[in-house]
């Protein structure tokens, strides 16, 4: 029997799950030329094939173009929050001025960057990695383990929390405050930020998060590949630290913003994760006889 090479298409992408669970292989998963010829399908008349296809290049472009439209809102929330941070941070160092980080923090070093991998181990501390720190979250996922010697001899990148890490490799520049629940641990290959007295922080999470930062570190990255940020030049970041009780303002104001916007961000990706799913959804409807469609003779 003839087949439309349009309406080919759509079948295939009705048997996506069938395919990827017949997918196997060492290096990455494949499927055989057998695997899709054993699959058992319905061909209907070339007419009907024809506008099949047609109602499904239609349907699909158009939730596609909703799926896209809301996509671009998400990306339009994001550059809302970035906007919004970088305008608080420009507004307090137009007030208080900026002073370079080491003279407003108690300490900035480096995790262990010697062989870290000698001290892997299955059990004993906990170690924080680059890939492990987004801008002002920490992945628990994952996280290193290296042995107690290890940690011993390395006790100077041993973490506190209320500590910040900063990325130096890949990333370079995205910073989050350790958690109470990694407290003691250790970290491998990321800037140690260790706050003072003067700075709350969140407060400088916020700032090095931010577009004011994160410009000063593109600026002193090295490295062709992968951006590299070295603790010479974590040391001059100029910060704006004001009073303590402005900084609390700050963290109040911009927590407060950034959860209204991951509310509706959230939302948005719901959305899009809804409408994805109906466009599979419809396409197996459509090429299985399970829904009617306009110019199809029954």
């Amino acid at each position: 029997m003839d087949i439309n090479h349009r309406y080919l298409w759509w079948l295939l992408h009705a048997q996506v799950g069938t395919l990827l669970s017949m997918a196997v292989g060492s290096t990455y998963d494949a499927v055989t030329a057998e695997d899709i010829g054993a699959i058992r399908a319905m061909i209907p008349s070339m007419p009907a094939q024809v506008a099949i296809a047609d109602y499904l290049d239609a349907e699909t472009a158009r939730i596609d173009a909703l799926i896209e439209k809301k996509r671009r809102m998400v990306d339009l929330i994001d550059l809302r929050q970035t906007a919004t941070v970088e305008r608080r941070i420009r507004d307090l160092a137009v007030a208080f001025g900026a002073t370079p980080l080491k003279y407003a923090v108690r300490q900035v070093e480096v995790g262990i960057v010697v062989q870290p991998s000698q001290w892997y181990a299955d059990e004993g501390v906990k170690a924080i990695r680059g890939f492990n720190v987004k801008p002002g979250a920490i992945w628990m996922h994952d996280l290193a383990t290296i042995t107690r010697e290890g940690d011993e001899l390395h006790s100077k990148s041993r973490l506190r929390s209320g500590d910040i890490v900063v990325v130096r490799t890949g990333q370079a520049g995205a910073a989050a405050v350790v958690p109470p629940e990694l407290d003691g641990c250790n970290c491998i290959d990321v800037v140690i930020v260790r706050p003072s007295d003067r700075v709350i922080p969140k407060y400088l999470e916020f700032v090095l998060n931010s577009d004011w930062t994160q410009k000063h570190i593109e600026e002193h990255s090295v490295g062709t590949i992968q951006a590299h940020f070295n603790v010479g030049s974590m040391k001059e970041v100029p910060v704006p630290i004001p009073p303590l009780a402005e900084q609390r303002d700050a963290i109040q104001d911009l927590q407060a913003h950034a959860e209204a916007l991951m509310t509706l961000m959230n939302r948005l990706m719901l959305q899009v994760r809804l409408l994805a799913e109906h466009r599979q959804a419809l396409i197996t409807a459509a090429v299985t006889g399970d829904l009617e469609v306009p110019d199809v003779a029954a």
